[in-house]
């Protein structure tokens, strides 16, 4: 059997300086009828992909299988491309198809770009523009029967990137775009290992599954069902060594007088481990009111099952319930021992949802309990309505208490609200004011998952009363503004700004380790103006917590300054990161340069949403669970799917980057007892840029407006795509213009300086 293998020798030297600026995309490939008259998209599909990675220090193997399938009623001839852009470094190239090694050609440079072009001027398809100028490897596949299959396997070997002590894996997963229908099966399997140990790993494109095996070695998990993926996946980790591991990621756009960053901090034993379960302090405050009676409340009960029966030895615990009265399992907590478990599942067991519901007497029963010194506490607190029993039932005066009861800040509240009753102004305000986090389950969702979800990731303290030294990086804008605990298998994202220019950085994350003092130094490396990740993730990061804190400054806090409006509109519009508040943005009738007019549509949404921030009803219940989505994005979230959710679809409050599903906005149901997703179209983020669909622009009946054009009635010069001047365009523009150009449809973007306007050609 005769196997390919085809070398491509490229100097080290070319890969370094390229590291920095210009992401690899490594081996995915699609097909290319070779009869003119067929289309790329249309005749084939893609049944699976399974993409096995090992990674060790900077070498990497990959294994890509594939079936492709014929989608037409005659025999599929075709070729097989890959792109390879400028840069890489592959070692060896084996292409197997259906167990035959099949010819091919590994091309570069001008002949790659010349053969390129004859396929993007005969298939005319704009999605093939994004690969112009990219090497790649070529091959003829056997004719696919109709609807036959062929599997093919492809191996090959690659460097990644290292930029300081940060490392880059990219797979480009967005060649599927090309697949007629959505695949069936998608796994991306990434093994990571490094003799110095693997630090922080993350994934800004995708919801993987990180699973520690040592602190040398991670394995990184993505899979999917019945999804078209048109995101890249790529995963960043640092080398460390030590208890706990930190990266910082920058991104700083030439022309900006500062910088983005993501710090990345995360524990480097493996999950699980015995040594992990430091002793805490748990209580659990769960509201039995007669509205909690049914479905909720049996899955409550579930959770609290589930959660007491997972508790660590050297734990102590406490069940306060709650409805008209306020009734503890005991007067304080106490350890978690086998007796005091099964009393304690024994209570849960005997509980009936009754009365009315007293949340003052709740908190103040479980916020005054004797603390326990050296354990960090935590408060599980549920309810699924508002104050209706006593002391008080006004709000600003039971977070008023509260502070009084937690007065030394030291328990750690997590807030639960369950249906669209709740009064989500008072959950966020006790959740926030007390360094923990709201958690809203709309109508349908599984109240078991979501509480035993959480309790999974606070279940093993590492790192409690986190702070961050930066160092000289003159780091701003640091969101979140307190930095929150860290839990075995979870990770610190701090988001910010910074002016310090490229170089290394001196960094000291500090806290508290049960009752010892913990601190970890850590020298990092800071990308200048024009250096760092090509990609801006970390700015679109950093643009969604800050919408957060702006509209939590408006809708909770009662402020409307203009220039709070002004920050949210404008940081909308420059990321496409829409909101309930300025989807309007979205609309194919408006106009992002229109500042003026944009700001009071703005306003005039942010005045209702603060006048019904504390309302028990559906309109509060969406503002809250948005605006937890938008706190606590660890990654950038992709504009809003324009079709509709299914109604009682689980959504995790999360922002799923995409390729898993984004979670979406959320409005009141026309019933006024529901919540429905906020359908937004007309928006999208190519290359690093926003885009939005407008009507009746330069006399065409739609376009794609890029946002960084302020004046959609100035334009330098019309390009006809496919013309003789578009592919000219080609050859002078980067790999990010190429992505904006590869849209469907004609779009209005700007190259450098200029203003160009790409139409479709004249039918003739």
């Amino acid at each position: 059997m005769r196997r390919l293998v085809a070398a491509l020798a490229v100097a080290a030297g070319a890969l370094a300086a390229t590291a920095a600026v210009a992401p690899q995309a490594h081996a995915d490939g699609f097909l290319v009828p070779t009869r003119p008259e067929r289309r790329v998209r249309g005749d084939y599909a893609v049944t699976y992909h399974r993409v096995e990675a090992k990674v060790d220090g900077q070498r990497a193997h990959v294994r890509v299988d594939q079936e492709f399938q014929n989608l037409a009623p005659f025999p599929l001839e075709a070729e097989y491309v890959f792109p390879v852009p400028p840069g890489a470094m592959v070692n060896a190239v084996t292409l197997m198809v259906d167990g035959k090694a099949m010819e091919g050609r590994l091309l570069k440079a001008e002949e790659a770009r010349r053969i390129y072009d004859d396929i993007v001027r005969r298939q005319k398809d704009p999605a093939l523009v994004e690969y112009v100028g990219r090497d790649f490897f070529r091959a003829s596949i056997f004719p696919i029967p109709p609807g036959g299959t062929r599997q093919l396997v492809l191996e090959y070997d690659q460097l990644v990137n290292k930029d300081g002590e940060t490392l880059e894996f990219l797979y480009p997963l967005n060649t599927e775009k090309f697949s007629a229908k959505p695949l069936k099966d998608v796994k991306v399997a990434v093994d990571v290992t490094s003799e110095t140990g693997v630090g922080s790993v993350y994934c800004p494109t995708h919801d993987v599954v990180v699973t520690r095996k040592d602190e040398k070695h991670v394995r990184v998990a993505l899979e999917a069902r019945d999804v078209r993926p048109e995101t890249d996946f790529t995963l960043y980790w640092g080398e460390a060594a030590g208890a706990v591991s930190a990266t910082l990621l920058t991104h700083w756009p030439r022309g900006e007088d500062r910088g983005y960053f993501l710090l990345l901090a995360s524990p480097t034993a493996p999950d699980g481990a015995a040594a992990a379960a430091k002793p805490k302090d748990l209580t659990l405050c769960v509201d039995v009111s007669g509205s909690m009676a049914g479905v909720v409340f049996e899955q409550t009960k579930a959770a609290l099952r589930q959660v007491v029966g997972g508790l660590n030895p050297g734990d102590v615990f406490n069940v306060i319930t709650y409805s008209s009265g306020v009734v503890p399992l005991w007067d304080t907590t106490k350890p978690a021992t086998k007796e005091n478990v099964k009393e304690a599942l024994d209570f849960v067991e005997g509980l009936r949802a009754t009365g009315g519901t007293n949340i003052d007497g709740a908190l103040k029963m479980a916020l005054s309990q004797p603390a326990k010194d050296g354990m960090p506490r935590v408060l599980l607190f549920l309810t699924d309505g508002r104050p209706t029993m006593g002391e008080t039932t006004d709000a600003d005066e039971i977070m008023k208490r509260v502070k009084t009861w937690n007065k030394d800040g030291k328990v750690r509240v997590f807030a639960f609200g369950v249906g669209t009753t709740v009064n989500a102004a008072l959950l966020d305000r006790l959740a926030l004011d007390n360094h923990g986090a709201p958690v809203y389950v709309r109508p349908g969702e599984d109240v078991e998952r979501k509480v035993a979800g959480l309790y999974e990731k606070i279940r093993y303290p590492v790192l409690t009363d986190v702070k961050v030294d930066f160092g000289g990086l003159t780091a701003s804008e640091v969101l979140p503004g307190t930095a929150p605990d860290l839990f075995r298998g979870s990770q610190l994202v701090l988001a910010g700004r910074f002016k310090k220019g490229g170089g290394p950085v001196d960094v000291v994350i500090s806290g508290r380790d049960g009752d010892q003092g913990r601190e970890y130094h850590y020298k990092l490396t800071a990308g200048g103006e024009g250096q760092g990740l090509r990609d801006d993730f970390p700015a679109r990061v950093w643009a969604v917590r800050r919408i957060a804190e702006l509209v939590d400054q408006i809708r909770i806090l009662g402020r409307q300054e203009k220039e709070l409006v002004d920050e949210i509109v404008q940081l909308s519009t420059k990321f496409g990161i829409m909101t309930e508040y300025t989807s309007f943005l979205a609309d194919e009738t408006a106009d992002h340069g229109r500042v003026a007019d944009n700001r009071l549509r703005a306003a005039e949404s942010l005045s209702r949403a603060r006048d019904e921030a504390d309302k028990d009803d559906a309109s509060g219940f969406a503002q809250a669970a948005n605006q937890a989505g938008r706190r606590g994005a660890d990654r950038a979230p992709p504009p809003p799917a324009a079709a509709p959710t299914t109604p009682g679809a689980p959504s995790d409050g999360a922002w799923p980057a995409s390729g898993g599903g984004a979670a979406p906005l959320l409005k009141e149901g026309k019933s006024k007892r529901d919540v429905e997703a906020l359908e937004v179209s007309e928006v999208r983020q190519v290359g690093n840029r926003a885009f939005y669909g407008r009507a009746n622009v330069q006399g065409r009946a739609r376009v794609w407006v890029d946002a960084e054009v302020a004046d959609a009635l100035k334009v330098d010069e019309v390009v006809e795509r496919w013309s003789p001047r578009f592919f000219e365009l080609l050859a002078s523009t980067s790999a990010d213009e190429n992505a904006r150009l590869a849209q469907d449809g004609e779009v209005l973007l700007k190259v450098g300086s200029r203003q160009l306007l790409v139409v479709e050609p004249a039918r003739r």
